[in-house]
């Protein structure tokens, strides 16, 4: 096992940061901003987590807001209090910092699936130097906090070797590389959380060894590896590109560096471009600065995002071919970046570290950016998305989508340096060195020749209300998906700003109390052998209602009994029990917010109510109907008898029938009284009248006349 880096080298980095901290240099300025969804507030400066890396070594990309309250003093006297020995000590800060990227932000920003059909059959490996002892637990903080699944050895999620592939023994602890490590573990599953995380730790920094972690991966059947490192191009590069970085059908990331244009923003770093991102054999992840307004999120070339051409490889055919190439300036050289995520710590993601770094930094929950968020998210999803889908070399799939604006977001502002003319350090239309093809934008970007191309839209059926399901009816696409997968979202009242509703994944969806006053939509994302295609998204529904009914009115609100009036209001969908002046009514649903009703036999004038599992409600004005039967007497008796009938809307015209047969005679005495005798033949059943003059109609007794 290697040695870890000399104690010396330690002092003299923690030194000059404490110099630069004092001086106000390097570490960064002081942040100012109001604290957003990827905004930083004020009172933070930047700190980068490793040293500049010597000959022949990696560095690892880590950095990281610190509170300007912490003076150099507090940095000093924390350095020689203690170091990253492997205990879990009592953390600095136990919650996350408010306003910065979440899982849920990242996936909303890059329009994300957390899982597909595909993602559970994917290991990401992050391949990193020296041992965090707290990894898994420090994982285990982060998913609970953001509600993520949980990635454990005992569940079989995660994994830990050494650079030969085994569980032990593993490499001594250092705590600047374990932050790293926090970030790439934690950054993978945050992005695919069904993806299974194998973590190898190699004996130190030099890039042999951590060539063999890349290999061990391999051989551990990782099939996306990322790499949040770098250092210095060399000549003797080609050589340990060949024999560690080179496995094709494997996707491997790797950050393009945090020093901007070929490392100008780094004194201490030789200018060129970074290794291993400049190898043709590796998926080259730049720096972006992302912010959101408005429900609308940007990407911006971070400055010191990392870009260069490569004096010792060439670009491959499928860089060199791409549109506006030349525009960098790089000849045949091979250009760095090929794509690009968030990487700016002052838009950064919340990272939960408990491992000290060793030279006073608070642990504990922070905020981090560097390209080493990069690399691990870009990794991620193209786990999501299936991996390389036996492309040999994976980066060139996403650039046979460059311009495509539904499968790559262009970044179009920003630059890492000065560069003449050329775009190999600030962004343009198309491929650009900083961010190359751009960021993705769901997974078609990783999908190769064949894949999914949408048609029409996904819709939404269903009441928009509370308690009643919403059913995606699947979009039209081309090359016939053969798998489906869908994520609610949930947005404002005119359908934008959306986010994503944790664990709602299924074609179905039931709205919930938080949804009412929101309008919904669904994501849904597909895949044949080739890819993946979309996501595709639905027009938004309409505002989700409560379930609490109401009525707003009926019509019409004077008709015979035994007519149809309408109940207009909302959540009626579940309406169990319709009463007109407390006498029980027989209804259909016509839809969530209209109810056909028809008056019960015997209604006399009074309110209107509905009842539902969750409230009873009642109509403001009165129904009267025009022509009832209200009561008869006697409820019986032979032929001949007399029966009183009282009720409204009685005429001269109004006849009467027992069971069918007319009356013997019918005297009219009132506009809500006439008697009728009872005719022979008649039979048990109710009694019918009949006005031929308005009011018009027939109704009927609600109890029936024994003879």
């Amino acid at each position: 096992m290697a040695a870890r880096p000399p104690e010396q080298l330690l002092r003299g980095w923690l030194a000059s940061l404490l110099c630069a901290t004092a001086a106000g240099l390097a570490v960064g300025a002081p942040a100012t901003a109001t604290a957003t969804a990827g905004g930083r507030a004020g009172g933070y400066r930047l700190q980068r987590s490793c040293p500049p890396p010597r000959h022949g070594r990696a560095a690892c990309l880590a950095m990281r807001l610190i509170p300007s309250s912490l003076s150099p003093a507090d940095l000093r006297a924390s350095a020689r209090r203690g170091g990253a020995r492997g205990a879990k000590p009592a953390v600095t800060y136990s919650s996350p910092w408010p306003g910065y990227l979440t899982p849920k932000l990242l996936h909303e920003a890059y329009a994300l699936p957390t899982e597909t059909p595909a993602s559970s059959t994917q290991t990401i490996a992050v391949v990193d130097a020296y041992n965090d002892p707290t990894a898994e637990a420090d994982l285990g903080v982060y998913d609970s906090e953001f509600g993520l699944p949980p990635c454990t050895t005992a569940n079989g999620c995660f994994r830990k070797v050494n650079e030969e592939g085994q569980a032990g023994p593993l490499p001594p602890t250092e705590g600047r590389w374990a932050t790293e490590i926090s970030i790439d573990v934690q950054m993978a599953h945050s992005i695919c959380q069904s993806c299974h995380v194998l973590l190898v730790e190699t004996d130190g920094e030099t890039f042999a060894e951590l060539g063999a972690g890349v290999n061990a991966a391999v051989k551990a059947g990782a099939s996306e590896i990322s790499n949040s490192y770098g250092g210095g191009e060399q000549a003797a590069d080609r050589g340990v590109a060949s024999t560690y970085y080179d496995h094709p059908a494997t996707v491997i990331t790797a950050s393009s560096g945090d020093c901007g244009y070929l490392n100008a923003e780094c004194p201490g770093y030789p200018r060129a471009a970074n290794f291993p991102a400049d190898s043709p054999d590796v998926v080259a992840v730049g720096g972006t600065s992302l912010t959101e307004s408005k429900g609308v999120w940007t990407s911006t070339v971070w400055q010191e995002g990392g870009s260069g051409c490569s004096t010792v490889f060439e670009a491959p055919p499928w860089q060199l071919q791409a549109a506006n190439f030349a525009a960098t300036a790089c000849g045949s050289g091979r250009s760095v970046a090929d794509v690009a995520a968030i990487g700016d710590p002052n838009t950064g993601v919340d990272i939960y570290d408990s491992t000290p770094e060793g030279h006073g930094a608070p642990t504990g929950w922070g905020v981090w950016g560097g390209t080493s968020v990069s690399s691990p998210i870009v990794a991620a999803e193209y786990a999501l998305a299936g991996g390389a889908h036996g492309v040999s070399y994976p980066a060139a799939t996403l650039y046979a989508h460059l311009g495509q604006s539904n499968a790559l977001y262009d970044v179009l502002a920003g630059a890492n340096g000065s560069c003449g003319g050329a775009t190999s350090c600030h962004a343009a239309v198309g491929f650009d060195g900083p961010s190359g093809v751009g960021s993705p934008i769901g997974l078609s970007a990783f999908s190769s020749t064949g894949s999914p191309t949408e048609l029409a839209a996904p819709s939404i059926a269903g009441a928009a209300e509370q308690g009643q399901l919403l059913s995606e009816v699947q979009g039209q696409w081309t090359n016939a998906p053969t798998s489906y997968s869908y994520q609610w979202e949930r947005c404002n009242g005119a359908g934008t700003a959306c986010s994503t509703i944790a664990g709602a994944t299924a074609q179905t969806y039931t709205p919930t109390p938080a949804d009412v006053g929101s309008t919904l939509s669904v994501q849904e994302t597909v895949a044949n052998s080739a890819g993946y295609g979309g996501p595709a998204t639905s027009a938004p529904t309409a505002v989700i209602v409560s379930d609490v009914p109401s009525i707003t009115g009926f019509a019409p609100t004077s008709a015979p009994t035994g007519s149809d009036v309408k109940i207009t209001g909302s959540a009626l969908a579940a309406t169990t029990l319709v009463t007109v002046e407390g006498l029980t009514a027989s209804f259909s649903v016509i839809s969530p917010s209209e109810l056909e009703v028809t008056v019960p036999d015997g209604a006399r004038p009074g309110k209107v109510s509905l009842t539902t599992p969750v409230a009873t409600v009642t109509a403001k004005g009165k129904f009267a109907p025009s022509l009832s039967i209200e009561s008869f007497s006697p409820a019986g008796g032979p032929q001949g008898t007399v029966v009183t009938l009282k009720g409204v809307g009685f005429n001269g015209t109004s006849s009467v029938s027992f069971d069918g047969v007319p009356a013997s005679s019918v005297t009219d005495l009132s506009s809500k009284k006439l008697r009728a005798t009872v005719p022979p033949g008649a039979g048990t059943g109710a009694i019918t009248l009949t006005n031929t003059t308005a009011p018009l109609g027939t109704v009927s007794s609600a109890a029936g006349y024994a003879p």
